[in-house]
């Protein structure tokens, strides 16, 4: 399966977000094993639902330690009408894993918060984001959250999407009342796929 594949299998499987509390505790999953993260999100400062957004999307793997991928952003401000200011858009790529941590909230007999292929749980790492016209800004703070409700997995207190903070502060969140976009984690990388594309 391609990545296009399994983002668009991603965003069909992340409508049902949410689950019953059935579990607690949360665990360090950095097994040594690769991971992959996926995803295409908008997140506002002031709380998710301030006067600028940043839309950005990522693709990556991390394990034993170590991020790699990025994507691109699309930094504005909401001022109509359309097309809206840009403040900053380019690309971006992740320099130092922080964590991933499992989701706490699963149901027992799935301590991984796993479906599939899909898992849920929340990786912090940083990148340096390269605006067009602009010069690196380093040490961006990305926090990947994913809550897989056909898991029955979830991170309390957290909502589905990207936490942004740049180096000045300035922080962004999943928007709000409703989240937009997908979050996924997976876990292979795609070798033994058997699938043909024909």
């Amino acid at each position: 399966m391609n990545r296009r594949k399994l983002l668009k299998q991603a965003a069909v499987t992340s409508v049902a977000l949410g689950s019953l509390p059935l579990a607690g505790g949360e665990a360090l999953a950095d097994d040594g094993k690769r991971k992959q993260y996926h995803f295409l999100v908008l997140s506002r400062d002031a709380g998710g639902a301030g006067p600028e957004g940043v839309i950005i999307s990522g693709e990556g793997a991390f394990g034993s330690g170590e991020v790699s991928g990025g994507g691109v952003f699309d930094h504005f401000r909401f001022v109509p009408p359309p097309p809206f200011p840009v403040v900053g858009t380019g690309t971006w790529k992740a320099k130092k894993f922080v964590s991933f941590t499992l989701a706490p909230v699963h149901p027992p007999s799935n301590p991984e918060g796993r479906h599939g292929v899909l898992q849920a749980g929340i990786l912090k790492m940083t990148a340096d984001f390269h605006p067009q016209g602009g010069g690196r800004v380093k040490g961006v703070a990305l926090e990947v959250v994913c809550n897989l409700g056909p898991a029955g997995a979830n991170n309390p207190g957290k909502e589905e999407g990207v936490y942004i903070t740049l180096p000045n502060g300035h922080e962004f969140e999943p928007t709000k009342p409703t989240t937009t976009g997908v979050t996924v984690f997976s876990t292979n990388d795609g070798s033994n796929d058997n699938n043909n594309d024909d």
